[in-house]
């Protein structure tokens, strides 16, 4: 038999391509289809189906066969996969368990780790590993990261990383995670500490661990992730991370935020900027609200008022938001289990269907305008109960055209775009100073010569930003560096 000039890529499906092990496929095909047609340009490909209950075996390599057509699949047991002989000069496996999952013959091994794993299986399984291959080059979480195959740097730059999926999803997207002869990306579970890791930065979204609808850990493993991230912390004071827990606190609560940016509108620097350029930025008005079953004055208020969760991340309902025009709405949002606690009542801020989305990374700031939601006017609004709750993370513009008689869906200009975008670039600069953020986006909207900034967010997605992967690599420079 003619031996393959390509390596051959063995990937043990377990893990690897599922997502917990359920009936369905990892939820990201599209990127996997994309991972498959790059290294398909490298290696042959071969997946195993080696699940120890044969019915599950068949299903998923069903499922595989029928949404990746062209990759050769066979179904078999660890026993035969020892037994078998390959006739490739190079070989190279990707498994999440290197014990078991092993061959006859001499091959190159690409461990595999995923957040879906059983704590104290992976913290067994990773322990020993690294006892025994202390040299983590080819430790990855997704089968892209094998490229690492071709890069022949001695001492890449090691960059340790914890990515929840949707995230983790998207820095796939940008290639950000995968290994070049300058840069190594090793995954890391703080579930557990793993001592024989060495790295030069730590980059992380690591508080998406406390959002209920991205994980499927339990409370106690969640609380073992903090404990061991914080030791981790204080144990390697020398290693920079992108961005420090500490720095995040104050994006996490909308009236401290917006507290700290009217300081920063308050600067002289400020000042003295807007004087220049005559165009004036600002928070909107709001205040905090106890909706706690008592008795409230609410003869004050100015509507519409747009009315959202203390909390702006973090918790389940802090996308749910709701547009109120009058007290007896306000009092019927009060009943509805999602507005209870401690709220923001924000004036709304009509700005004639334009937003700008800003995006920092790095030293680059991105600029995006985008059509938003119309204007809203009480005398418009056609709901008789006096509110509308929406979901902000759905299609805003149709959420909100919605409540509303008429919609106006055209997007009128700004005619002072170019000063305007001078005082968003000072005004980020500032924030990534005083928030000492690296990574983070925040909206501006308005009309006029008045604008207001709507939330900071750290960690945006960069959709659609060019260059992304080699602004990601700058950044992890320059940090280092200082």
């Amino acid at each position: 038999m003619q031996q393959n000039s390509k390596p051959l890529l063995i990937i043990d499906s377990r893990y690897t391509l599922y997502d917990l092990r359920q009936k369905r496929l990892y939820k990201y095909n599209s990127i996997l289809s994309k991972s498959f047609i790059l290294l398909q340009q490298h290696f042959q490909i071969l997946l195993i189906f080696c699940h120890t209950k044969p019915n599950t075996n068949q299903f998923f390599q069903e499922e595989f066969q029928k949404h990746f057509q062209g990759i050769d699949s066979k179904q078999l047991s660890f026993q035969q996969l020892k037994q078998t002989s390959f006739q490739n000069q190079e070989i190279i496996v990707v498994t999440h368990n290197y014990e078991q999952f092993t061959l006859n013959q001499q091959y190159q091994l690409y461990y595999f780790s995923s957040v879906s794993q059983q704590l104290e299986k992976k913290k067994k399984l990773e322990l020993k590993y690294y006892q025994q291959n202390p040299k983590t080059k080819f430790h990855i979480s997704h089968i892209q990261q094998v490229m690492s195959f071709f890069s022949k740097s001695e001492n890449p730059f090691c960059i340790g990383y914890y990515f929840y999926p949707k995230k983790f999803n998207e820095l796939i997207q940008f290639e950000t995670l995968i290994t070049n002869s300058n840069f190594n990306y090793l995954p890391i579970d703080f579930r557990f500490l793993n001592k024989y890791r060495k790295i030069d930065l730590l980059f992380h979204r690591f508080m998406d661990i406390y959002k209920s609808k991205e994980i499927n850990m339990k409370q106690n493993e969640v609380e073992l992730f903090q404990q061991n991230y914080d030791l981790f912390i204080k144990e390697n004071p020398q290693i920079p991370v992108i961005d420090s827990i500490e720095c995040l606190n104050t994006l996490i609560q909308r009236d401290k935020l917006n507290i700290k940016l009217q300081s920063i509108f308050d600067s002289q620097e400020f000042k003295n900027f807007i004087q220049e350029h005559h165009i004036k930025i600002m928070t909107p008005q709001q205040i905090v609200f106890e909706n706690n079953d008592q008795p409230q004055d609410l003869s004050n208020l100015k509507y519409p008022l747009i009315v959202k969760s203390k909390q702006g991340a973090l918790t389940v309902n802090c996308h749910i938001m709701a547009i109120v025009v009058n007290e007896q709405g306000l009092i019927g949002l009060f009943k509805q289990e999602q507005f209870k606690g401690q709220l923001i009542l924000q004036q709304i801020i009509n700005h004639n269907s334009i937003i700008y989305k800003i995006y920092q990374l790095g030293d680059k700031m991105i600029v995006q305008k985008r059509k938003s939601i119309p204007n809203i006017e009480i005398n418009n609004f056609k709901f008789e109960e006096g509110f509308y709750i929406f979901d902000t993370q759905k299609d805003l513009f149709k959420n909100v055209s919605q409540c509303l008689k008429q919609v106006d869906e055209g997007v009128h200009e700004c005619s002072n775009e170019a000063q305007l975008l001078k005082q968003m670039e000072l005004l980020s600069s500032i924030i990534a100073k005083e928030f000492k953020l690296h990574l983070f986006g925040f909206d501006i909207i308005g009309m006029n010569w008045e604008y207001y900034i709507i939330d900071i967010n750290h960690f945006p997605g960069y959709k659609n930003v060019e260059n992304a992967k080699e602004l990601f690599e700058q950044l992890f420079m320059q940090v280092s560096k200082k």
